[in-house]
């Protein structure tokens, strides 16, 4: 049992042994900051670039456990020196989960290390309205690389309109929206990649309002119906003259539609590289090969062909010999003409198995020839 006395004398004890735990504790850590190290021994500079190589390939997130943010906790030394490498902060990626959890402040933070360097950024967000978008008032000028998830039309005029810089934008699951009612037209005179993934029918609005004179690689996904918006596609070609990849996905279109999708080709005329896949009817395709083989100034600069269809449809005679056809006569060498070098083809037609023997024996002997060739059901890799 404790005594008075006792009591007395543990109330001086306490006192005197957290003084002396104190100053143990500050002798261990003089007796730390006094120890160099190796790895801190390397230059600030060496440290700084090896940093770089430490981001995740898809841009730095707001997260605890990865690159940049991760390399700051380690050590003063380390936390310094990432702070003042505004390169770790010139690409950002947030997620759904990351915006539930990103601390406002951080995310200025962030932004404000990069400094004036070009900025790279991801957002991939719900389909409800946030206020992310005034986070990056200060910054669309520093903008040049941009991928939007979830995003509707109006809000990716937006960023296009207040990012003069960019050279790469990409804008997936758009939804469609009620377009402002004075629009300014937007010229990008360094956009050189292009993205856009609609979630249901391509809208005239945002096509009408672009000029990309340096365009050079376009993708389109979108529903090909008589809503498609042929005519203001059409225009939007003309004043993004140099297009040399194409790449498109078009779901639920028709034989009707073959004539807007060749007027569409026809509207580029340097490309190099065309990827197009239909959900249904291989007619489309067989009518851009049939072009192919009867126009030379069709497509002339083409090296790249990649076709998909995924609707069963029965073969029909004179697909063999459009295929062949436009295979061989492609693969000859002619002057104001590339040679076409790389042509695959998949589909679910039926029945697989009668493939024509004119066509297995074309792409063998373009094959031994030195042309890159598939004609055949669905690989998967």
């Amino acid at each position: 049992m404790e005594t008075d006395t006792t009591r007395r004398f543990s109330t001086r004890l306490k006192p005197e042994r957290q003084r002396r735990l104190m100053e143990e504790r500050t002798n261990i850590k003089g007796s730390l900051d006094r120890i160099i190290y190796p790895i801190l021994r390397i230059p600030v500079e060496i440290t700084s670039e090896i940093f770089l190589h430490c981001l995740p390939v898809d841009g730095g997130r707001p997260d605890a456990t990865s690159a940049p943010m991760l390399l700051c906790r380690i050590c003063r030394v380390w936390r310094n020196i990432a702070f003042a490498n505004p390169r770790l902060w010139a690409s950002l990626q947030i997620s759904c989960s990351d915006w539930n959890l990103t601390n406002p402040i951080l995310l200025r933070d962030w932004l404000r290390r990069a400094g004036g360097l070009p900025l790279s950024l991801s957002l991939a967000l719900p389909y409800v309205r946030c206020p992310y978008l005034s986070f990056f008032d200060d910054h669309w000028g520093n903008l040049t690389s941009f991928s939007g998830h979830h995003f509707d039309l109006t809000q990716c005029y937006d960023v296009l309109l207040h990012a003069p810089r960019l050279i790469r934008c990409e804008f997936f699951f758009v939804r469609s929206s009620t377009p402002p009612s004075c629009a300014a037209h937007v010229l990008l005179p360094a956009l050189e990649v292009f993205a856009l993934n609609m979630a249901s029918y391509l809208d005239a609005f945002l096509l009408d309002s672009l000029t990309l004179p340096r365009l050079r690689s376009l993708s389109l996904t979108c529903i090909l119906s008589h809503r498609f918006a042929y005519i203001s596609f059409l225009s939007f070609l003309q004043r993004a003259p140099s297009i040399q990849t194409f790449s498109a996905r078009f779901y639920a279109g028709k034989s009707h539609e073959n004539g807007i999708i060749i007027a569409m080709l026809r509207a580029m005329p340097v490309l190099t590289s065309l990827e197009l896949r239909l959900s249904s009817t291989a007619d489309i395709m067989f009518d851009i090969l049939h072009h192919l083989h009867e126009s030379s100034r069709f497509l002339p600069h083409i090296q790249k062909i990649f076709f998909s269809v995924g609707e069963r449809v029965p073969w029909q005679d004179r697909y063999t010999r459009t295929l062949v056809d436009a295979l061989y006569s492609r693969w000859a060498a002619k002057p104001g003409l590339a040679q076409l070098l790389d042509f695959e083809f998949q589909f679910c037609l039926v029945p697989v198995a009668a493939l024509h023997h004119e066509i297995l024996d074309c792409v063998a002997k373009l094959k031994d020839k030195g042309m890159h060739i598939y004609v055949g059901s669905y690989r998967f890799w």
